[in-house]
């Protein structure tokens, strides 16, 4: 495999992380405006991307343990070889997908802390509505008082 083969890698990642991040950034404007039936559809389509994503960067290491490089170097160490082969583009691409990569990476986590945050809040909803409560239940399910008093809503009012 020749670093031409690496270069072609490169830019099939990056067009595929620059696909993920706009999708994360749909799925955050989801979230936002609440939209939860169109997060199932997101969330499907990430995942694909993710696959997609895995596979390209399966290929990628593969390609830098073809051309010398031991897959598991970090990113600098992969950036030195890369300055050594001459090739400003392919630095400049390198550079770009690790960038995009940590923006793709912040994304993920912001959007992970908004639906932790909305699963959250939806669960103390449930819980206030339920009558669920951190001392216990306050109805039953028919909608009457739990607590063993003596007073009951009237069915006949």
């Amino acid at each position: 495999m020749s670093a031409q083969d690496f270069a072609q890698i490169l830019a099939s990642e990056i067009g595929v992380v620059k696909k993920f991040i706009a999708l994360l950034q749909e799925e955050q404007r989801q979230l936002r405006e609440n939209q939860v039936d169109a997060l199932e559809t997101t969330s499907v389509a990430k995942s694909s991307l993710a696959t997609e994503l895995e596979t390209i960067g399966a290929a990628r290491n593969a390609s830098l343990a073809e051309l010398g490089l031991n897959a598991r170097l970090d990113g600098k160490a992969v950036e030195t070889w890369i300055s050594q082969q001459g090739n400003p583009r392919l630095l400049q691409a390198w550079r770009a997908l690790q960038s995009l990569a940590r923006d793709a990476k912040s994304l993920n986590e912001l959007n992970g802390q908004c639906i932790a945050l909305l699963s959250r809040n939806n669960r103390e909803q449930l819980d206030a509505l339920t009558g669920r409560q951190a001392h216990g239940i306050f109805y039953s399910p028919d909608g009457q008082p739990a607590s063993g008093g003596s007073f009951r809503i009237s069915d006949s009012v």
